[in-house]
């Protein structure tokens, strides 16, 4: 069991605690304190819905162009990074032509692959 006495005369606070260890802690007269207790741990709350799948997709250009089209049906815009054939990112000009369809033109013809997100 814990117990809090307070002493107006010295501004003190003393917290004993069950196996006697006890805090004194001084304050001001016009300090107002609030003394709770930690009660235990509740029981595990239900685990909430699966998120969705993360969606991407991979576009692989075997041979050099200078502008890649890109069907990958994902039903949004996605983020696009292009890669040469030594994985190195490339820049490219990215247009979206729909939620479904992506083009990427490159200032030379150049190989590799795209990863959308």
């Amino acid at each position: 069991m814990t117990s809090v006495n307070i002493s107006e005369s010295t501004n003190t606070v003393n917290v004993t605690t069950g196996d006697n260890t006890t805090a004194v802690v001084s304050v001001p007269v016009t300090t107002v304190v609030t003394a709770t207790a930690t009660g235990p741990q509740g029981a595990q709350g239900v685990a909430g819905p699966v998120g969705p799948a993360s969606a991407f997709f991979i576009y692989n250009q075997a041979t050099a162009a200078s502008e890649w089209t890109i069907n990958h049906n994902l039903g949004f815009k996605p983020s696009v990074q292009a890669f040469d054939t030594g994985s190195q990112q490339i820049e490219g000009l990215v247009t979206h032509l729909s939620i479904n369809t992506t083009a990427i033109v490159f200032v030379v013809p150049v190989a590799g692959f795209a990863r959308l997100t």
